[in-house]
């Protein structure tokens, strides 16, 4: 049984965490307010679907994989960090896009989506 102490202080900090404004949240707002609110829809879709993944993926046990597995693990992290490299890349050679009418063009509802 869950302590009620320990569940208000669950439930106050998921709150205050979900009010905080982060870079989906600003990416959700920017695309709404530029493209409208197909686009904003798109994109929480989107990361909606990904929390389940991710929600399910634990629930399946893939957590207590990368908690007992000291290989796995460091294979995670591992990747990770090549993943962050690679973006780091990329926003390195990417060209400067402006804000406005004449910033990047909309992007498709499937590409928000994903």
């Amino acid at each position: 049984m869950i302590v009620p102490e320990a569940l208000l202080t669950f439930i106050v900090a998921s709150a205050l965490l979900s009010l905080a404004p982060g870079p989906d949240n600003i990416f959700v707002l920017t695309q709404s307010a530029q493209y409208g609110g197909k686009s904003g829809l798109a994109i929480t879709l989107g990361l909606c679907t990904g929390l389940i993944v991710h929600t399910t993926a634990v629930a399946l046990g893939v957590a207590a994989l990368f908690k007992t597995s000291v290989m796995a693990f460091t294979i995670l992290k591992t990747l990770g960090a090549v993943y962050l490299l690679y973006l780091a890349w990329l926003a390195f050679r990417s060209k400067a896009a402006g804000i406005g009418p004449e910033g990047p063009d909309r992007l498709p509802l499937s590409r928000l989506y994903r």
